[in-house]
């Protein structure tokens, strides 16, 4: 597989750090691809102003635009891999235009930089979107490289926190009083609580886990919409979540889903997903199999 170098320039001085975004963006178009070797790729931070003169210059469009690429190899070439490194072009992006459309699509900034440096790489490897038929291949390779890039677009991790403690609360313990709450966050900035809720008839409890996944669906959520789950125990140790639970999250989330778990005092924690908390889930696939 290739190893990814990012030669990164942020020329807008912005106080956010996107360089781990990008070289995580990068790593996983390469791996799609399969590509061999070592590959690098530059990828400069513009103003609107810069993005607009090499626009004029290279385009001949006199407008700002959101992303740029200037691709080192042709059509259909493949990188030489007796070379020690390819370097497979330019990209610049302007975060104030990615800002704007972000707003504009109710999304994370994040995620609509991360559109954009999949968008200049698809371009590097010899897609376009002039024509139907090509859009149409193009824009379901990015779709499909960017909700299968496992990096948190939405949770806000201290928020996330706030609400597992308010959850934690109102957990019904009443014969173990281990008490755990969990959070479901939504892509669209939805945070909803669970906990979990016992039962003289033990089999009757319900896990935090499950209860959350519950109360999202009950208000029409469903798998594409749930963006995390976060879980916090009465365990000073990290405690993760029963099989029950896991199967259950296997078929309701997306398998890359970040799930957070954290000790009770929140300084211990575990960042996994759903597909490592179980690799070998039974799936819906497999009932027709």
């Amino acid at each position: 597989m290739a190893t990814g170098i990012l030669d990164y320039l942020d020329k807008t001085h912005g106080k956010r750090k996107w360089k781990p975004l990008f070289e995580k963006t990068f790593d996983h178009v390469l791996e799609r691809f399969e590509r061999f070797g070592t590959c690098e790729v530059s990828l400069s931070l513009v103003t609107d102003e810069e993005q607009r003169e090499l626009n004029r210059t290279y385009r001949q469009i006199d407008r700002t635009t959101d992303v740029l690429t200037f691709a080192y190899l042709e059509d259909g070439d493949e990188a030489d891999r007796n070379l020690p490194m390819t370097d497979l072009g330019t990209i610049t992006i302007s975060p104030t235009v990615a800002r704007r459309q972000a707003k504009e699509f109710a999304h994370p900034l994040e995620r609509e930089l991360a559109f954009l440096f999949i968008h200049g790489l698809l371009h590097i490897f010899g897609y376009d979107h002039v024509k139907e038929d090509e859009a149409k291949v193009m824009f379901e390779l990015q779709n499909s490289l960017l909700n299968s890039l496992e990096y948190d677009f939405y949770t806000n991790l201290p928020r996330l926190k706030k609400e597992l403690k308010k959850a934690q609360e109102n957990a019904v313990a009443t014969y173990s009083h281990f008490r755990v709450g969990a959070v479901v966050v939504t892509k669209d900035g939805h945070y909803i609580p669970g906990f979990n809720i016992e039962n003289a008839s033990y089999p009757a409890t319900i896990c935090a886990e499950r209860v959350a996944l519950a109360a999202a669906y009950s208000r029409g959520y469903r798998k594409d919409d749930i963006a995390s789950l976060g879980c916090l125990t009465d365990s000073h140790r990290v405690g993760t979540c029963c099989g029950v639970c896991r199967q259950v999250m296997a078929e309701l989330m997306p398998m890359n889903a970040p799930v957070y778990i954290f000790s009770s005092d929140l300084k211990d924690q575990l960042f996994t997903t759903v597909k490592d908390l179980l690799p070998s889930a039974f799936t819906m696939e497999d009932l027709h199999a």
